[in-house]
């Protein structure tokens, strides 16, 4: 019964630790292509700044400069928005799938903490089962052997009568 109650504990381990791999990979892809996303925004704002540092003054007027760069901070601020809205529903799913981790795991903690109550109730009332029948049995094997003995020693009158009986009649 030991041994059972140890390979349910470590199924039930196995099978907890195999959950928390899965949304741990799910959460480190998540996160990678967050940053990868992130990377890909920062790369484009560098190149943005590249330009700006390195800008050909080729253009005629500084009209069509201040346009460019306009348009080119609008961009900016738009992929940071939602880069930052993205990662907003990426947080607001992980707390979630966190929380529903949370609760499975509450439950299964309550539900093994009962079945193991259960299992020592079980495992009590076996054992005072199995004492009071060993009493019981110790009890009735002594009185087999009383009565036994009790037998024995009417058998030894018996032969001891018939034997003295079988000598007066010779």
């Amino acid at each position: 019964m030991k041994n059972f109650l140890t390979s349910v504990l470590v199924v039930a381990i196995f099978a907890a630790l195999s959950a928390m791999y899965w949304y741990q990979t799910q959460f480190d892809a998540r996160m990678t292509d967050m940053n990868n996303r992130a990377g890909s925004i920062e790369q484009n704002y560098e190149a943005f700044t590249k330009k700006l540092h390195v800008l050909d003054m080729k253009f005629i007027g500084r009209a069509k400069h201040v346009k460019t760069n306009k348009d080119g901070i609008a961009t900016l601020n738009e992929n940071l928005d939602a880069f930052k809205d993205t990662h907003a529903e990426d947080l607001f799913t992980i707390n979630t799938k966190i929380d529903s981790l949370g609760g499975i795991v509450d439950a299964n903690n309550s539900n093994a903490t009962a079945q193991i109550e259960a299992l020592k109730t079980t495992i009590q009332n076996l054992r005072t089962t199995v004492s009071q029948n060993n009493i019981s049995t110790t009890t009735k094997v002594q009185k087999i052997i009383r009565d036994m003995k009790d037998v024995e020693k009417r058998l030894d009158k018996i032969e001891l009568l018939n034997s003295d009986g079988k000598k007066k009649k010779r």
